[in-house]
């Protein structure tokens, strides 16, 4: 079950109850994500956010970027078409049903790849992280969030204060289940930076979030090898 373990399956009541619950309740984190990446991302490219849920966070990057094309992908079906009824407005997004480990694109088709607070939910997050990187141009950025797992009680505390329906009683109890499973099977900033260097991203750097239990790292997609043709 997905409440414990991570990487279990997301049915369509799941779904949902995260998005009401969770989701909803942080966009103001989403937005400051928006705000941090926006300048790091191409103004007029292709944007991918792997894992993308319901769509918030790929919905403020659109915003934010009017210029560029940006695509959301996410194996729930569920959440595919929550993200498609809610963000039907805006044209230049578009939201894909398919598998973070076997992305449906061809090599080098992004000028960049983000994945905010997903890869925990992967059965294997380095093959995901790899994909990122082989969709993504030479050059290009490639940005990962994922739960701090080295993050404070007290960080905890305040994040869950800002979730919908969650009286006062019951921050310490949803604090103590935060550390316990998300942010448990989350990463450091430093595991993040190894997982993308593993996949061939240089020039990588990793920082934990100052205010929220995060932690992110980001790099840049390799140039092919000498002789190396890109897509036709």
């Amino acid at each position: 079950m997905w409440l414990f373990d991570m990487r279990g399956p997301w049915d369509a009541f799941h779904a949902r109850l995260f998005d009401l619950v969770v989701a909803r309740s942080i966009a103001g984190l989403y937005e400051r994500l928006a705000d941090q990446l926006a300048p790091r991302l191409p103004a007029a490219g292709r944007i991918l956010d792997v894992g993308c849920g319901a769509g918030r966070p790929t919905a403020q990057l659109a915003r934010r970027l009017p210029q560029a094309r940006v695509v959301g992908v996410d194996l729930s079906t569920t959440q595919i078409a929550l993200a498609r009824r809610e963000h039907a407005a805006q044209r230049n997004l578009e939201f894909r049903v398919g598998d973070a480990l076997a992305l449906p694109f061809p090599d080098r088709s992004f000028d960049a790849a983000v994945s905010l607070a997903s890869i925990k939910h992967w059965p294997d997050p380095q093959r995901g992280v790899r994909e990122m990187v082989r969709v993504v141009r030479p050059g290009g950025i490639v940005f990962v969030l994922e739960a701090d797992r080295e993050c404070t009680r007290e960080t905890a505390e305040r994040f869950v204060r800002r979730w919908r329906f969650v009286p006062p009683p019951a921050v310490p109890l949803l604090a103590w289940y935060f550390l316990r499973f998300p942010a448990r099977q989350g990463c450091t900033a430093t595991e993040l930076r190894r997982r993308l260097e593993e996949a061939g991203a240089v020039r990588v750097e990793a920082v934990r979030d100052e205010q929220d239990p995060a932690a992110y790292a980001w790099g840049f997609a390799p140039e092919p090898p000498s002789g190396a043709r890109g897509p036709e």
